[in-house]
Formats: C-alpha cells, structure tokens, sequence
C-alpha cells in the first residue's frame, strides 16, 4: 500500500505543479555581446533537451564570429537576424555578425558537456564557453 500511496502522490505533484513542466518547455533565451575583442557573459549555462534561443549581438564596428565547437553536432540549428550563417555537410559551423548587428540561433540542445566558442577572424582572440546540463 505505500508504494501505490507515494505513485498516487508523485502523479498529483505532477498535475497540480504544471508551472514546473511549462517552466521546462519554454526557451532558455541567452543574450551575448560581442564587443572589444570578448564576449560577455563568459560561461552560459544551458539544460539538455530544452529548447535555447542564443541571441549574438555584435556592439563594435569590426566584423565578428560566432563560431560554437562542436555543440552542434547533429543538432538542427534555425539562423534568424542580419548575420551570414555558414553551413557544411555536418550543419551549423559559423555566422559572421556585422558591426552593430545581431545573428539569433534556435535549438534543441542534445548533448551534455561544456562547449567553447570563439571569433575565429585572424587577430580576435575572443573565446567563451556554453554548459549544457
């Protein structure tokens, strides 16, 4: 009887606590800037299988990268804003984001770990991170 007790309770947390699942189901928005050789914030964290909006805003009058190692490996990736979006055989690789413009990627984070991105144009040594949990 106490286990069919506690699966009756662990249910009703369930229904009564829907906040918890629509917490869950909605984007985890992120907001990086670009500017002065670094991006801000340093490190973002993200969770696993929910879905992630990363808006990269370029604030200098210099060209930028956002080029994201390995993170989207088998992940389809959707590229909104003024940026030019770059693409191989493997999917997502970079987008360029002009001065004052913006690049918005949407997607479903599949793997756990920690990601690094960068601005690989020669001379920008900027360099950050993503968590996924």
């Amino acid at each position: 009887m106490p286990v069919r007790t506690a699966l009756a309770c662990a249910l009703l947390v369930g229904v009564l606590n829907p906040a918890a699942d629509a917490a869950d189901a909605l984007p985890n928005t992120v907001e990086i800037i670009a500017s002065k050789r670094t991006f801000t914030p340093e490190v973002v964290t993200l969770r696993v299988g929910r879905p992630a909006t990363l808006i990269i805003r370029n604030e200098d009058e210099d060209l930028h990268a956002f080029v994201p190692l390995l993170l989207f490996q088998r992940t389809n990736v959707q590229v909104s804003g003024n940026g030019a979006p770059e693409f191989n055989e493997a999917g997502f690789v970079r987008v360029l984001i002009p001065p004052r413009g913006k690049a918005e990627l949407q997607f479903i984070p599949r793997t756990s770990g920690t990601f690094f991105y960068i601005c690989d144009l020669p001379g920008h040594n900027m360099r950050a991170e993503i968590i996924v949990e």
